[in-house]
């Protein structure tokens, strides 16, 4: 009779952890659906320089594929930038990161907390993209900006993201 209920057990372990895989599957990465279309209807310029230049690396959703960060959807665009060594306590501890940036050396390789539309600007124009960079323009980057920020949340203003009012736009933590 042990044997029944044993069997009985493995078998319902077996089919639940069928469904969290599929329930897992089933959940995109990056952006929504939802997300994409408000910032295409809001920045619709950025949103097709981010298809033409950053897709490419960052994915379609912005989920990030190989090398390159998620930069749409949950988790993406975090203030302080996440270590991905195991083991590392700084992923998950956000004072450890903070201390980290404030203490680390003039030079270091790391970036500096992305906090509002112009600390997201000041990264993008200095960094990216490697292999295009010469072609884009100025506004070029602030379109994207607007583009990477709408499909996280933000409201954009009026005339959209600029040099006057980029600093007063916080980056929507999701």
């Amino acid at each position: 009779m042990s044997f029944h209920f044993a069997q009985r057990g493995v078998g319902l372990g077996l089919v639940l952890c069928a469904l969290a895989w599929l329930g897992c599957a089933s959940i995109p990465l990056g952006a929504t659906t939802e997300d994409l279309t408000r910032a295409r209807d809001q920045a619709g310029q950025g949103a097709t320089i981010f298809a033409n230049e950053c897709a490419s690396c960052h994915g379609q959703r912005g989920e990030g594929l190989a090398n390159a960060a998620a930069i749409l959807g949950p988790g993406a665009l975090p203030e302080y930038p996440r270590n991905s060594g195991v083991g590392d306590p700084t992923v998950t501890d956000p004072q450890l990161i903070q201390i980290q940036a404030q203490s680390r050396p003039a030079g270091a390789a790391w970036r500096d907390p992305f906090r509002n539309a112009q600390d997201l600007y000041t990264f993008t124009t200095t960094h990216l993209p490697k292999s295009h960079a010469s072609g884009l323009k100025d506004g070029d980057y602030w379109a994207v900006v607007g583009f990477l920020l709408s499909a996280q949340g933000a409201s954009l203003p009026q005339g959209g993201i600029g040099p006057s009012n980029a600093a007063s736009i916080p980056i929507p933590k999701r």
